[in-house]
């Protein structure tokens, strides 16, 4: 497209908004630096492979839209927009970030890299301390960087169809996420770290590999729950003699400790807090589902399987799900729920 043609197009170089989708262009002409009055840029469906350095002009463009174009690498060209808030790239060939595309970009809300080829999220995405909404969905990531996680005004992260199999712990850090979204990932084991996050309403685990999920995600608050798709344990009871253990005698002394601190005793109390090593030893204990009493690691693995609760919204054709529990002794477990089932492990 000439220059002339490109003016005429957008109507004089005082305008606010330009759209121009499925023109065919290859690149942003250069006349685009005229353009100092543009908030709104749209240039879907091209065949744009690079921007123009003209595009530093742009300085009060607050809505860029690249998507479906033929970019392979986030553009340097966008660390200029020091107003833009929302940046629409997906269905490009992007495999890579430009070292210097995310230095300017600290009033961007929205960013959408859907459907390109991503296989990593540099470090640098901690820049966009603005973010609200991440879509990264038909990608090929197969981790999230801690760096994200750095992001405190994130609302709203999309990860579908992407090969990841865990989450960081630094996902705790995400108090104000409201919407997660990991459907179709390599994730095997529900990741424990959402469940610290007391803000989450929206939750898609569907079409992983996780089989069961923590009695903790009762307390999460979640409006919407999907898990459908994934191997879920089902009720297949098989009836074996069941014996009383022999404990260990660490297990039996970390129960005695850690139920005499959970009554408050004063002695105990003091004692502990002078062994640091032996609060790290009982930080992972666990609470038998029947009594309530403490268990450090030699407990009666079991499943209970539940109802989804009623104001959830979810799938449809999730009728019950398993959730895992621990149980202390044979005792508890000759008293269990008819719902409870121990696990038999190979």
């Amino acid at each position: 497209m000439s220059e002339n043609l490109f003016l005429r197009a957008v109507k004089g170089e005082k305008a606010t908004v330009v759209v121009l989708r499925g023109k065919n262009l290859t690149t942003v002409p250069s006349l685009v630096r005229k353009l100092c009055h543009l908030k709104t840029l749209d240039l879907m469906s091209n065949k744009i492979s690079k921007l123009c350095p003209e595009f530093f002009s742009l300085t009060k463009l607050r809505k860029l839209n690249l998507g479906n174009n033929q970019l392979e690498e986030v553009p340097e060209e966008l660390m200029f927009l020091k107003n833009l808030e929302i940046l629409h790239l997906f269905e490009n060939l992007i495999k890579s970030f430009s070292p210097k595309s995310f230095d300017g970009l600290e009033n961007l809300n929205i960013l959408n890299l859907n459907h390109n080829k991503l296989k990593t999220i540099p470090p640098e995405i901690n820049r966009l301390q603005n973010l609200k909404s991440l879509s990264l969905n038909n990608n090929q990531l197969t981790d999230i960087p801690k760096e994200l996680c750095s992001l405190a005004c994130l609302s709203e992260i999309q990860l579908n169809y992407n090969q990841i199999v865990s989450i960081p712990e630094e996902f705790k850090s995400m108090k104000n996420l409201r919407k997660l979204s990991l459907a179709r990932n390599l994730i095997d084991v529900f990741p424990m770290v959402l469940c610290s996050l007391r803000n989450l309403k929206t939750l898609d685990i569907a079409g992983n590999f996780i089989q069961m999920l923590p009695k903790n995600i009762w307390w999460m608050g979640l409006g919407e729950f999907y898990c459908e798709e994934n191997p879920f344990l089902k009720r297949l009871p098989i009836f074996v003699e069941q014996k009383e253990e022999v404990l260990p005698l660490k297990e039996i002394a970390a129960r005695y400790i850690m139920n005499q601190i959970s009554e408050e005793d004063p002695l105990y109390q003091r004692y502990v807090t002078r062994y640091p090593e032996i609060l790290e030893i009982l930080a992972n204990d666990r609470e038998c589902v029947s009594c309530g009493k403490c268990i450090l690691s030699s407990g009666i693995d079991c499943v209970i399987f539940i109802s989804p609760m009623k104001n959830w919204k979810t799938s449809a054709d999730v009728k019950e799900l398993p959730l895992e529990t621990v149980m202390c002794s044979q005792t508890c477990f000759q008293n269990r729920s008819p719902h409870l089932f121990r696990l038999l492990k190979p």
